[in-house]
């Protein structure tokens, strides 16, 4: 299998669309580690398809799974690194993870 980075917009979306159909089953099915591991695989798939240009340091994202904003204080290839308001410790999510806040 060839690398996220290396994959045209095309066969991202392909991928993106077989792993939604991968991870529909194993939650149908209960499976719940496999639906992580595959809902990961989704979240980075979808990040090389977006990349970093519509996000913006400084700007505040709803994080898939979590209930409070998070903050953009940088860039490292598709994950951005912020912090959530109650946290001083960075943490980095894929930015295929990440929603405009509302």
């Amino acid at each position: 299998m060839r690398l996220y980075s290396q994959m045209t917009l095309a066969e991202l979306q392909e991928e993106m669309e077989l792993l939604r159909q991968q991870a529909a089953e194993k939650k149908k099915a209960g499976d719940e580690s496999q639906f992580a591991i595959i809902q990961q695989k989704y979240f980075m798939a979808k990040s090389y398809y977006l990349g970093t240009d519509e996000f913006r340091i400084g700007g505040t994202y709803s994080v898939a799974d979590h209930d409070q904003p998070f903050t953009i204080d940088y860039f490292n290839g598709v994950f951005a690194w912020g912090r959530f308001p109650d946290s001083d410790e960075q943490t980095g999510f894929p930015v295929g993870m990440l929603e405009e806040w509302h």
